[in-house]
């Protein structure tokens, strides 16, 4: 089949499996690849579903059961979403973490099959492309099992994780297979719309400045007034340098103190008398009042 990786479990579904299965696997994968092996008659049914251990059963041999009840009733359960599970499809397609919506039982529908699950009044498309689940677990439940994707175990139950303890009932049918997948309104052939994701917040682009005691845009650089040293704002982040700034801080020159002072200084001067507050590019700006100047309050006041 197109697009069918060669023969033989993914390495993820053999995580927690015994030593004789993983070996005789490995002699039939052998076989298949004309390398001698023997003991490996007939085609090797597998995929996640079917090869995923299931804690407290036994007599699991990788077989699946292809007999549809006729009443359309199983017991769901969910794959797809751990490091044990999570892996390429007997139909050539990949679980990819649980993120579509996917199911076993191909089996019993055909590979790429179109199939509406039904419980607590909703309904969900899903495309039945892996063999499974192994009829050990259908004879611990005593019923058969629809195993799918977390993403309809989480529509129609509410859990991601839904195992066969937890005996959820569902209700399959087969339906076309240009039938959109995911979730719809029962019976329908038009699919509801798949709510809106809420975008991930985009991270902060700005940064607190402590030496201006306020919040500056990115690209920003100040001269820091605990130790003189430059930083850039980059993306929410201060590192230090001073190169591709959008706007500097530097420390400033004074000549009524005879030395330089950090930002948002504030100095008054003995030539006129005038206060002035440290500011931007190094420049003295002004009015300064009541200990605020214009780039905010006074860091320190220097009177002549």
């Amino acid at each position: 089949m197109a697009n069918t990786p060669a023969s033989g479990p993914s390495p993820s579904a053999l995580i927690g499996m015994s030593a004789p299965i993983k070996f005789a696997l490995a002699l039939c994968l052998a076989a298949g690849l004309g390398l001698g092996a023997t003991g490996c008659a007939g085609e090797l049914d597998e995929g996640p579903s079917v090869l995923t251990l299931q804690e407290g059963l036994t007599g699991c041999r990788g077989q699946a059961s292809s007999a549809i009840p006729a009443s359309g009733v199983y017991y769901l359960t969910s794959f797809g979403f751990t490091s044990s599970d999570d892996g390429i499809m007997s139909c050539g397609s990949y679980t990819r973490g649980g993120s579509w919506y996917y199911a076993a039982s191909r089996q019993r529908y055909g590979c790429g099959a179109r199939i509406e699950i039904e419980a607590n009044g909703k309904c969900v498309v899903a495309q039945t492309d892996d063999y499974g689940p192994d009829v050990c677990v259908e004879s611990a439940v005593q019923g058969p099992i629809m195993d799918v994707s977390p993403l309809i175990s989480q529509h129609l139950y509410g859990s991601r994780s839904a195992g066969w303890s937890d005996r959820f009932k569902v209700t399959v049918r087969k339906v076309a297979a240009t039938t959109p997948l995911g979730p719809r309104a029962c019976g329908s052939t038009t699919p509801t719309p798949t709510p809106t994701p809420t975008p991930t917040p985009t991270p902060a682009l700005t940064c607190s400045s402590a030496t201006l005691n306020k919040t500056v845009p990115a690209g920003t650089c100040v001269q820091s007034a605990s130790d003189a040293a430059w930083y850039k704002c980059d993306a929410g982040v201060w590192k230090a340098g001073s190169t591709g700034c959008t706007t500097r801080y530097p420390w400033c020159r004074s000549d009524t103190l005879n030395r330089n002072v950090a930002p948002r200084s504030c100095v008054e001067s003995r030539f006129d008398g005038t206060w002035y507050q440290c500011g931007a590019a190094g420049a003295w700006v002004s009015p300064v009042a009541n200990g605020s100047g214009p780039v905010g309050t006074c860091s320190t006041m220097y009177s002549r």
